[in-house]
């Protein structure tokens, strides 16, 4: 299983944003302390099994890593839940999902989108 990179300040937040300029990155932000995101960290963790290569893939635990997780919020401009998960492409957050929309099926069919959005 491919394991995410976790983000753990401001600057590696702003660097998954980076990346995202030579290739598709997911950032899934999870939270220790609620249930439904535990739920939601087993789907990302389904979808990782299988991920696609070409692919950056990121955690923030928004708990222990509150500036991180604020970081990718004000440079996507995408309100924070949690759990979220958030696909970036070119620096911009061209899809996202929370609570109980977090599913690997669904992050298999927004890899696929991108792939074609990359080659098309």
């Amino acid at each position: 299983m491919r394991l995410p990179d976790h983000l753990h300040s401001p600057e590696a937040a702003q660097d998954a944003f980076a990346a995202s300029r030579l290739a598709p990155v997911f950032i899934f932000k999870h939270s220790t302390a609620c249930g439904m995101s535990s739920r939601a960290l087993a789907e990302f963790r389904a979808f990782l099994a299988s991920a696609p290569e070409g692919f950056g893939y990121y955690q923030v635990d928004v708990l222990e890593s509150r500036a991180a997780s604020d970081r990718v919020e004000e440079l996507s401009g995408v309100r924070h839940e949690s759990p979220q998960i958030l696909l970036l492409w070119e620096s911009k957050c061209v899809w996202d999902a929370d609570h109980g929309a977090v599913r690997a099926l669904a992050l298999r069919e927004q890899a696929e989108a991108a792939r074609t959005r990359m080659t098309g």
